[in-house]
């Protein structure tokens, strides 16, 4: 039910009464005996109501007016923040954008800027530099930042079921992990999650960090030309830019070796947020807990949604279903896991290999620095 000021109310009953008093001595004097004297009240009555009816409209433009710049005031008190993504794709990421777009973070009181760049590395440095206040890094790479001094804190986890694959050209005649020894392999960026999941792969069959050569090449086209030309003999990248490759013709063999579950990419916030304003981590969650599992049952809106964050990705509808369709398989919780947490099994794994392979030159004493469940608990909860 619509509800107005007390003056707005004021203005309305007090509009009604002149409009009243306007009419009520037309049906009175109407029946008067003199005529010139009845069309003169009559022409007088209908001055005065035409007088009131002009007064109400008055008062229901300011009314108007007043209730424009009562919403403009409302959304001036969202909060304005940033979230920063590793990549570019719309299905990858599609909480954020359908959060956005669904008004989801409005709700949550949060007016939210969504920013791609190239890599986790690039999502903790803008956060580092407080450009951002959320991002969505690798397990790995906020691991190697918390360990060198970095405040940020892990706190929901999106890829359940990893996000990187290790993938060969299968004219190359190589079909397992340990076929990469002495070989170069393709990276999008010196220091995003993909090179600490591909370190951890090759690890966990023996293959050591000096039997190997990464190769920063950039983009998924860059790694079909790279294929061609022998400079890479694999590529650890996201399935997303997997799909990419088989899009444009490689032969795409899956050289992940089996292992160790390693999540993959989810949300963290810069650390004085976590500790000063766990309200707006704990909206920002409940923001993207909700556009995940409306995602889930809506891949339609999903590609709606995605067109207005990455319309080349999306133009392609079949590509772009099979796309989301992978996505949600590798969002979905292992296990008894609920959605979002955090297994404290695959932070164990994510230390023991950046150990194992010298990403990290010390343990983390304590893991529970880095990352929290108290949000996804509180979620589940209700």
């Amino acid at each position: 039910m619509k509800s107005y000021s007390k003056a707005d109310a004021n203005g309305r009953v007090s509009g009604q009464l002149a409009l009243a008093s306007a009419v009520e001595p037309c049906s009175r004097h109407l029946t008067g005996r003199r005529q010139n004297r009845e069309d003169r009240m009559f022409n007088d009555c209908k001055t005065m109501a035409q007088k009131a009816s002009r007064w109400m409209r008055h008062m229901g433009v300011a009314a108007a007016a007043l209730a424009i710049t009562g919403g403009v005031a409302m959304a001036q008190e969202l909060k304005q923040v940033t979230v920063v993504l590793p990549g570019s794709s719309a299905m990858a990421w599609y909480p954020m954008i359908v959060a956005q777009q669904r008004g989801f973070f409005k709700e949550e009181g949060l007016e939210v800027t969504i920013k791609s760049l190239d890599g986790s590395g690039a999502v903790l440095q803008a956060m580092e530099a407080g450009r951002a206040e959320f991002g969505a890094p690798g397990p790995g790479p906020v691991l190697n930042a918390v360990a060198r001094g970095a405040d940020v804190k892990f706190f929901y986890n999106l890829f359940s079921r990893g996000l990187f694959v290790l993938a060969g050209d299968r004219n190359d005649g190589i079909d397992s992990a340990e076929g990469l020894r002495g070989k170069q392999i393709g990276v999008s960026t010196a220091d995003g999650a993909e090179v600490s999941f591909a370190r951890s792969a090759l690890a966990s069959v023996g293959v050591q960090p000096d039997e190997y050569k990464f190769v920063t090449i950039g983009q998924e086209g860059m790694a079909v030309t790279a294929f061609d030309r022998d400079t890479i003999h694999a590529f650890a990248a996201s399935f997303t830019g997997i799909a990419v490759l088989k899009d444009r013709g490689v032969d795409v063999v899956d050289l992940t070796p089996e292992g160790p579950d390693l999540f993959g990419n989810g949300l963290a916030v810069r650390g004085e947020i976590y500790r000063d304003n766990p309200e707006m981590v704990a909206g920002f969650a409940k923001a993207i807990h909700k556009a995940t599992k409306w995602g889930m049952e809506n891949p339609e809106g999903v590609l709606e949604d995605g067109e207005t964050y990455n319309p080349q990705e999306v133009e392609r509808r079949e590509y772009a279903r099979a796309l989301l369709d992978t996505v949600n398989q590798q969002y979905a919780p292992i296990g008894d896991n609920t959605l979002g947490y955090l297994p404290e099994s695959g932070w164990n794994a994510w230390h023991k290999s950046l150990l194992e392979t010298g990403e990290l030159d010390k343990a983390i004493e304590d893991l529970s620095v880095v990352y929290t469940n108290e949000f996804v608990e509180n979620l589940e909860a209700k």
